[in-house]
């Protein structure tokens, strides 16, 4: 599975019982460089390769894995992982859903940063060494965040995410290895929702003031929290895939209207701060947010006019050749 990056060689055996990478004043001092706090619900399949991938970072760590109520044999063997390697801490979550899990981890990092890993992806080597040195020679900077691939179950290559973003990506194009977003340049983050949260490297202070991840949406928590943090500092944008994500059938939303409403939420909520930076961030937001209910509409059997009515907005908002020609071809479908 996503074995063909040239860079993730793991012997997976060795890193997960040699602790060589740990300095060996970290449970004398308590802290560490980084949290890496991983949540996982019945993920034992795809554990050995994401665990991996965090002890092969050259950095001083700690993995916080949380394990929110698995049933397939997780607990035994994460426990066998954590006795052989002392940076290894599990925490047990009550099955309250992946941000309860996060905020779980959150109020126990040890880090001056944390990052993000879920289960079922991994990073490649260097990564978190890369975004380290980012923040050490920038300290003010709130958060940083990578390109990354996509891979299917089959291990199909599905392309990176930035490309997915056309806004987001043409500000990518000059040969600058990162972009700093600051000021005006922050509302990206509200115009696409670009920042894949296995990426993500955030100073541990800032998530503390803003409180961890909101427990009461149903869907883009992640998004909202990067929205927050916003408030407290620029990020960094960094141009190289860092990290593989595996799209899977069973991670897609079945309750697609549920999960854009609270997208529509999000919008309302930091609509007034982003205007406040860049007015004109509202309508491509807003024809995003047209858009998705367009595609959600155009499967269902009575939502031809509802999908319609949709696209028609999102090209109001953002008369693009892209929303135009997803109007017409929902047209010609029929």
């Amino acid at each position: 599975m996503k074995n063909n990056n040239d860079n993730l060689n793991l012997s997976l055996n060795s890193r997960l019982n040699n602790s060589s990478n740990e300095p060996t004043d970290q449970k004398l001092t308590g802290t560490c460089d980084v949290s890496v706090i991983m949540p996982t619900y019945n993920c034992l399949d795809y554990l050995p390769m994401a665990i991996a991938s965090v002890l092969s970072q050259k950095v001083d760590l700690e993995l916080l894995i949380v394990d929110d109520g698995s049933d397939d044999g997780s607990g035994e063997w994460l426990a066998h992982q954590a006795a052989h390697n002392d940076c290894i801490r599990i925490i047990k979550g009550e099955h309250k859903g992946v941000s309860a899990a996060r905020n779980l981890a959150i109020a126990e990092a040890r880090g001056e940063y944390v990052a993000f890993l879920d289960a079922d992806d991994y990073w490649y080597d260097d990564k978190l060494r890369l975004q380290l040195a980012y923040h050490k020679s920038q300290p003010d900077l709130v958060l940083s965040f990578t390109d990354y691939d996509h891979f299917s179950e089959s291990d199909e290559d599905l392309g990176r995410c930035f490309t997915f973003w056309p806004r987001f990506n043409r500000l990518l194009q000059d040969e600058a290895q990162c972009l700093r977003l600051t000021g005006a340049l922050k509302t990206s983050v509200y115009e696409e929702n670009v920042i894949g949260t296995s990426t993500v490297m955030v100073r541990t202070d800032a998530l503390q003031k803003a409180q961890g991840f909101d427990e009461t949406l149903h869907s883009a928590s992640d998004w909202d929290l990067w929205l927050r943090l916003l408030e407290f500092g620029d990020f960094m944008a960094i141009k190289p895939s860092l990290m593989g994500y595996l799209v899977r059938q069973n991670s897609i939303s079945r309750n697609v209207e549920r999960r854009l409403k609270s997208f529509e939420l999000i919008l309302d909520r930091f609509q007034p701060a982003m205007m406040a930076l860049n007015p004109a961030c509202v309508a491509p937001a807003r024809a995003r947010l047209a858009l998705a209910w367009a595609e959600a509409w155009q499967e269902q059997k009575d939502g031809y006019w509802k999908a319609i009515g949709a696209y028609t907005k999102a090209c109001y908002q953002l008369p693009t050749s892209r929303n135009l020609k997803a109007l017409a071809a929902h047209i010609i479908r029929g």
